[in-house]
């Protein structure tokens, strides 16, 4: 008798690469759908599956980022540099206990 190997199952969407997938302001219902207009507890693909028992047929991938978009190195307006300039400038420590 021959071993059969398991067929790998299918995946489904990845919501994190979806254009519609959203992170809402409440805590109970964090994820969120910007296409079905809905919020869940879980990952809207896998609410979708559990719900309909379809993958989600709405997902659209991000659109790719183009070199402007990508994340700089260099500070963002006019950064002060002067601890960086100024050794005599003081450092103040600030002790946080609670």
């Amino acid at each position: 008798m021959a071993a059969t190997s398991p067929t790998p199952l299918p995946k489904g969407p990845n919501c994190w690469e979806c254009r519609y997938m959203a992170i809402t302001w409440d805590v109970r219902m964090p994820y969120g759908c910007k296409l079905m207009g809905f919020r869940s507890k879980v990952v809207p693909s896998l609410e979708v599956l559990r719900t309909d028992g379809r993958f989600c047929g709405g997902f659209s991938p991000k659109p790719a980022k183009t070199d402007a978009q990508k994340v700089s190195k260099k500070p963002v307006g006019n950064s002060s540099q002067r601890r960086e300039n100024d050794p005599r400038r003081p450092v103040y420590h600030i002790n946080l206990i609670t």
